[in-house]
């Protein structure tokens, strides 16, 4: 009776099951070959497998989101259809039935569920483009270091977790003439899809401005005109006044000398075997992006033999864990002090590694990047 009158409603294609057990078997057939049904109407009392233990079933197994469960029920039932609602079941239509209640019921749990179909796709569609956006901006930067050995004075390595699918840390290392490197490590005030976007907008400027003006000239810009350059191009069509801290800076393989810039960011740190981790003093100044015609301040180190330069970003002392307790730049300091003697890719993943354990299983709130070079 029940599928005569669905049949009246609309072009409805109807499977009837026996009892619990075979329509549980029937809806996972359906779902396994991807012809899943859009409503399953329930009656509580069936043999072998009641409605209730069908719904817990389906719960179970995953499949509540994939077919929605209208429960039938005498009157005298209504508090076990009360207990099928609180276990996903979207309705109930009690007996007898009422075909303009049925109609009504159905047409509404139908439209409900097309609408999360829809939403469904649309967020799988999301997903693969945002995975795939994670891939591409992660293979923006570098993935490929110099390593130290005959005629190579000096090793880099980087790393880079995006606290999102993708994010707005970066950093990058390329050469810029004979015996000169260029490395920077940037951190985007904003966070996901925007910020990596403003992101590769600064990475694409930092090396398409480098290495113009060494096409050019011969000879590498110095890192506070790159920047003074940098900062007035990311101010212009930025209508959100994104902005981006920057230590970008110039390594002379040769002498280890690095000329460099620090736009607004956590100051880096020199490692010496058997000494502190001591923090690179830098002037203040303003991240790029803010406000047109600021200029920047050069400020220089040289790596003495075995002496390591790290730089982060703030995605490591600003992580918290469950308590809510941050990370804190006293843990990277202690961190880096028990690592003087190791190499750059052993420093970057460490860091890295400990800030991930320190939060466990809370989700981080900042993008986590690592560069470090060691001389000799």
């Amino acid at each position: 009776m029940l599928a005569r009158r669905v049949r009246r409603i609309g072009p409805h294609r109807i499977d009837m099951a026996e009892d619990g057990l075979d329509a549980l078997a029937q809806i996972g057939a359906a779902l396994e070959a991807g012809d899943g049904h859009d409503v399953v109407m329930l009656d509580v009392m069936m043999p072998r497998m009641n409605g209730v233990e069908v719904l817990e079933a389906v719960t179970a197994r995953g499949w509540a989101r994939k077919v929605s469960i209208i429960m039938i029920s005498a009157a005298t039932e209504i508090e076990t259809v009360v207990r099928c609602i609180e276990l996903g079941a979207e309705d109930y239509l009690p007996k007898p039935f009422n075909p303009v209640l049925l109609r009504a019921r159905l047409n509404a749990v139908l439209e409900k569920k097309h609408l999360r179909d829809a939403l469904d796709r649309q967020l799988e569609r999301l997903e693969n483009e945002l995975a795939e956006a994670r891939r591409q901006q992660l293979s923006m930067v570098p993935d490929e270091f110099p390593v130290a050995g005959p005629g190579q004075p000096f090793a880099v390595h980087a790393v880079m977790h995006p606290a999102r699918e993708v994010g707005g840390d970066f950093y990058d290392c390329f050469a810029c003439g004979p015996d000169l490197t260029c490395l920077a490590i940037g951190d985007v005030s904003d966070k996901g899809v925007p910020a990596a976007l403003f992101m590769a907008r600064t990475r694409s400027l930092l090396r398409a401005a480098a290495l113009h003006h060494a096409d050019l000239t011969g000879a590498a810009p110095t890192p506070s005109d790159l920047a003074a350059i940098l900062n007035e191009e990311l101010c212009k069509n930025n209508p959100a006044g994104m902005f981006v801290t920057l230590i970008l800076g110039f390594l002379d393989g040769a002498s280890g000398r690095f000329a460099f810039v620090n736009a607004g960011h956590p100051r880096p740190f020199l490692l010496r075997a058997g000494a502190p981790a001591q923090e690179v003093a830098t002037r203040p100044a303003p991240p790029l992006g803010i406000a047109p015609g600021l200029r920047y301040v050069d400020h220089t180190v040289v790596l003495e033999p075995s002496t390591c330069l790290v730089a982060i970003t703030d995605g490591l002392t600003d992580m918290l864990d469950a308590q809510g307790e941050e990370y804190g730049a006293a843990r990277v300091v202690r961190d880096l002090e028990e690592a003087t003697d190791l190499d750059p890719a052993a420093i970057t993943r460490m860091l890295a590694a400990k800030v991930r354990d320190f939060a466990a299983d809370v989700a981080p709130a900042d993008d986590v990047t690592v560069l470090a070079v060691r001389y000799g």
